[in-house]
């Protein structure tokens, strides 16, 4: 039998360490839009490294049938793709903002969806988002990013009620930012309150595509 297959979309911090995470029993495929990135986040479990124009669906289908005929298989998405911008308040920056980050927080999240949500349902397999708890307290100082974030949740709620009839399962991750080893160790004199440790969203995250969390569900790392 062959392993189940986890596409990491992102090779960020997180995206690193949920590859280091799931690559202990999956089959990991890291997509980033810098084929470097990728290469580095999936080298430690000896998986594969794609770039995919994530806002052009027909090049996401194309990623999708490629894993498909290789693998025969796609078992969990995992979504981290983004960046932040914010405003000095609900102001003509607040519209740059948007306009710089929606593509890559919501757009992202709008073609990955459709095109991996049949290869989902036929595996029984698991779509997740690590999403803001800025989505439900925004602030003037970051609306933009907010809205984009909340956009997104929404879309994935959506994602959840289609599989409702199936074993697939959709589900959100909230943190407040990410922090990491070297993070702490460039920046000793700052504590993160309430800042996830990558580790610890890695090992979050690997649970839910094991199965610990029903469809639909909204997981808060920040009241863990």
């Amino acid at each position: 039998m062959t392993r189940p297959v986890a596409i990491v979309l992102g090779a960020g911090m997180g995206g690193r360490a949920v590859a280091r995470s799931l690559g202990s029993d999956h089959d990991v495929i890291v997509v980033d839009r810098r084929e470097d990135l990728a290469q580095e986040a999936a080298a430690p479990v000896s998986g594969e490294a794609a770039v995919v124009d994530l806002l052009d669906v027909d090049d996401v289908v194309r990623f999708r049938d490629d894993v498909l005929a290789r693998h025969g298989r796609i078992d969990a998405v995992v979504h981290l793709v983004g960046g932040w911008q914010g405003s000095k308040t609900v102001d003509l920056g607040a519209l740059e903002a948007w306009s710089a980050i929606a593509p890559g927080v919501f757009g992202t999240v709008r073609t990955t969806t459709v095109a991996f949500r049949d290869a989902l349902i036929a595996s029984g397999g698991c779509y997740v988002i690590v999403s803001s708890t800025s989505a439900t307290k925004p602030t003037a100082g970051n609306v933009a990013y907010a809205t984009a974030k909340a956009a997104a949740e929404t879309w994935v709620g959506g994602l959840a009620h289609s599989f409702k009839d199936t074993s697939a399962r959709a589900v959100i991750v909230a943190v407040k930012a990410l922090v990491d080893a070297s993070m702490r160790e460039s920046q000793p004199e700052q504590s993160f309150p309430g800042y996830t440790d990558t580790v610890d969203l890695a090992a979050s995250i690997h649970g839910i595509v094991g199965g610990d969390a029903p469809n639909g569900a909204r997981r808060d790392l920040t009241e863990a």
